[in-house]
């Protein structure tokens, strides 16, 4: 039989500190804050969803999940590509009954010519309803 190899994971590059402030902010649920990081024109989408386009439609869909439960990223990795940065975490849902879940996810972001974000696109498998 032969031999597997296997090609070592790329190592992660060092999280930008927008990355991390942006995250911060978001863990925080200062949605009235972190929506500021989005172009006017942002699109959001949640994996197979349909997108959310403007800074004001956007703001709004994520408030109303942060109606829903507290969320935690804990980042593991970041790769930049170009205009566009790529984050893996580990997220933790904290529900106000205080039921706890974990799920993995990606993200992927594009700033545009303003340094803002015109392009959210994030791929998680939905924690629970709660």
């Amino acid at each position: 039989m032969p031999e597997r190899t296997f090609v070592a994971r790329p190592a992660a590059a060092e999280v930008p500190s927008w990355v991390r402030e942006h995250y911060e902010l978001v863990d925080a649920a200062a949605v009235d804050e972190y929506v500021l990081d989005f172009d006017p024109d942002v699109e959001l989408r949640f994996a197979s969803e349909p997108p959310v386009r403007g800074r004001a439609a956007v703001r709004d869909a994520l408030a109303a999940g942060h109606a829903r439960h507290r969320l935690d990223h804990k980042i593991v990795g970041c790769w930049e590509a170009g205009d566009e940065t790529i984050v893996e975490f580990d997220v933790v849902y904290t529900y106000p009954d205080g039921r706890r879940c974990e799920r993995s996810s990606v993200a992927i972001l594009r700033r545009g010519p303003s340094g803002l974000i015109d392009s959210l696109r994030v791929y998680v498998e939905r924690p629970p309803a709660g």
